[in-house]
């Protein structure tokens, strides 16, 4: 069990690596994904209607960095209560990395948002990678993990998994509807905040069980030593 979530978890943060590195890539030179870019946003610019477009402006406000930083401290005051410091700590890190992550991108690449135009909402700073696709990861699924750590209903625990991968879709979705992003923006944001996380639940979780099972009696290797 745990050597497969320690490979599986490993697997994740190189595959999200791989994800990132390809979506740089096809930004920075203007290939594949980013040449379809203006494509699928038109379509969703085409399609809009009224009652989306206010349920969209509603949804996208639950990436603000406002919003954000009130569930992060609200998680975090929650479980310094129940005693639960490190996860605490798990989730102020999960926001925090990744918006430190999202910055330095943002200011490196420099790519720019989608015509003014067709904005539905207010935005500022550069498009690549999303801020709040990013967010909506990090903040939302440090939560749900917290979540099905603490809780111990099974279908609670479901139940705040749907929420979470509900929203941070939802959040994505949003601001390349809403005509701030484009849609290389926000599935790099999702592949950086799933792999900090990643990385943060592998420290979190496996390292822990790895040193104890090391400690183990009987786990000790003999060294050979070479022949004279």
């Amino acid at each position: 069990m745990l050597w497969a979530v320690t490979l599986g978890g490993l697997a994740l943060v190189a595959g999200c690596g791989l994800v990132i590195a390809k979506l740089l890539d096809d930004v920075l030179g203007g290939d594949d994904t980013a040449r379809v870019d203006p494509q699928i946003t038109s379509w969703f610019v085409a399609h809009r209607t009224a009652s989306v477009s206010d349920a969209a402006r509603w949804v996208t406000h639950l990436g603000d960095p406002l919003v954000v930083v009130s569930m992060v401290v609200s998680a975090v005051l929650v479980l310094v209560r129940l005693e639960r410091h490190r996860l605490a700590v798990f989730v102020a890190m999960s926001s925090v990395g990744a918006a430190i992550a999202t910055g330095v991108a943002k200011s490196v690449v420099g790519r720019a948002r989608p015509p003014r135009a067709i904005w539905e909402v207010a935005a500022a700073g550069a498009a690549f990678p999303s801020g709040h696709a990013t967010q909506s990861i990090a903040c939302y699924g440090a939560i749900a993990v917290a979540a099905i750590v603490v809780v111990p209903s099974v279908r609670a625990r479901k139940a705040v998994l749907a929420i979470a991968t509900l929203v941070a879709l939802s959040v994505g979705v949003s601001r390349v509807y809403l005509g701030v992003h484009w849609t290389s923006d926000v599935l790099c944001g999702w592949a950086v905040a799933a792999l900090w996380l990643a990385t943060l639940v592998l420290i979190g979780w496996a390292r822990p069980r790895v040193i104890r099972l090391r400690a183990l009696p009987g786990r000790e290797r003999s060294v050979k030593r070479p022949a004279a």
